[in-house]
């Protein structure tokens, strides 16, 4: 299909640039507006289209944007795109350049996009995630499939929800369901075909993972090799099947060498963490809400100490000592290495920002000397732990 067929309002899109391919759609630049996208879908049918038409009906995407920062929530479609005889095609929507949430799980990827954020900022990501998510199911919006790859992070820590056609709505009395799910961030009702209702229990149970793996430094709750033996092989999603995560029975389960130490969690966090992998594995509703997450977060948020030693050392009030100096003595790999010449606190601070979440300060760029430091030091960690 040729993108100069596509029309929006009867006014035709030129689309030269491909942001991203999927399986069940392409994404397209808008020539003649940056802040804009289209998605078009490769096999567009009827029930897409009914599905986009209830959707621009239920609610309107400025509905989603901050009306402060402009930035939007939640990219949700803002008006159809057809082809020259009135057949929907896809649809037009915000357009993002940010990095996904995906981004902060590799030790590389995070030291390169954001090289002069601490842990303190992935704690006000966590924030606004969860803030975010909670704004969503007061709406009786699923997001469904809670994966990385379909939230972006803005430099400043503001969040984006995109692939917003999959997210579960009602409109007119009718269930507009989701059916997508990323395995290793699946609910263990899901599991293992992947199949099943969605519903704000599954959601929960998916950003409590997401919020431990930021503040864990990418590492996954549920990873690592089972004390037990097993009839499939090991993986993050087998683990949640069976409920094994170092943060509800550490003797279960096996961690690699380099882990970031479960201890380093607050005390609140860890026990809502507790209560979601726990009693919440097979109960699902006991699973704490999105709003429970962001108030212990905000909470964690005003105990966080600096370190003495290291200005970009930051870590929760309950620790004794630095965990990140502590680690470097003890020979094992700093998530936050030291970096020449860089500026500013780089933490997101707390207060309301776009729906409501964190509104995170961004911390200013280091030298071009800071940058070559840094990718060495990236390599390194590389090198010596290996991307997680």
């Amino acid at each position: 299909m040729s993108v100069t067929e596509i029309f929006v309002n009867g006014r035709r899109l030129t689309c030269s640039t491909v942001l991203g391919v999927g399986t069940e759609s392409i994404v397209h630049a808008v020539d003649s507006d940056a802040r804009q996208a289209v998605k078009i879908y490769r096999e567009p049918d009827a029930q897409r289209t009914h599905r986009l038409e209830c959707m621009l009906r239920a609610f309107d995407a400025s509905q989603f944007v901050d009306p402060g920062s402009g930035h939007p929530g939640l990219v949700w479609p803002e008006k159809l795109a057809r082809d020259a005889s009135g057949a929907v095609l896809g649809y037009v929507m915000w357009r993002s350049d940010d990095q996904p949430l995906s981004t902060f799980f590799e030790h590389y990827t995070r030291l390169t996009n954001f090289p002069d954020k601490d842990w303190k900022f992935l704690l006000g990501v966590a924030s606004n995630l969860s803030q975010l998510v909670a704004i969503l199911h007061d709406q009786e919006i699923v997001v469904g499939d809670l994966a990385p790859s379909n939230i972006h992070v803005r430099a400043d820590g503001l969040i984006s929800f995109l692939d917003c056609d999959s997210l579960q709505f009602r409109y007119d009395g009718e269930l507009f369901s989701c059916h997508t799910v990323t395995p290793e961030y699946a609910a263990p009702e899901l599991l293992p075909e992947l199949s099943g209702p969605r519903g704000v229990e599954t959601d929960r149970f998916t950003l409590a993972v997401l919020v431990c793996q930021l503040l864990l430094c990418g590492d996954h709750p549920f990873q690592g090799i089972p004390a037990r033996l097993l009839d499939v092989d090991p993986s993050p999603e087998t683990n949640i099947q069976y409920g094994i995560t170092v943060l509800t029975a550490p003797s279960e389960v096996e961690v690699p060498d380099e882990a970031v130490e479960p201890d380093v969690l607050p005390p609140r966090i860890a026990a809502l963490a507790r209560q979601a992998f726990g009693a919440g594995h097979g109960a699902v509703n006991s699973r704490p809400a999105a709003q429970e997450w962001a108030e212990a977060l905000d909470l964690a948020w005003d105990d966080v100490r600096t370190c003495g030693n290291r200005k970009g050392h930051t870590y929760s009030g309950h620790l004794p000592e630095c965990p990140w100096c502590a680690r470097a003595r003890s020979g094992r790999f700093d998530p936050f290495p030291a970096l020449p010449d860089l500026t500013g606190d780089g933490v997101a601070t707390g207060g309301g920002g776009a729906g409501g979440g964190v509104a995170p300060v961004a911390r200013a760029a280091g030298t071009v000397l800071a940058v070559v430091a840094l990718l060495v030091l990236a390599l390194v960690v590389v090198i010596a732990v290996g991307v997680r």
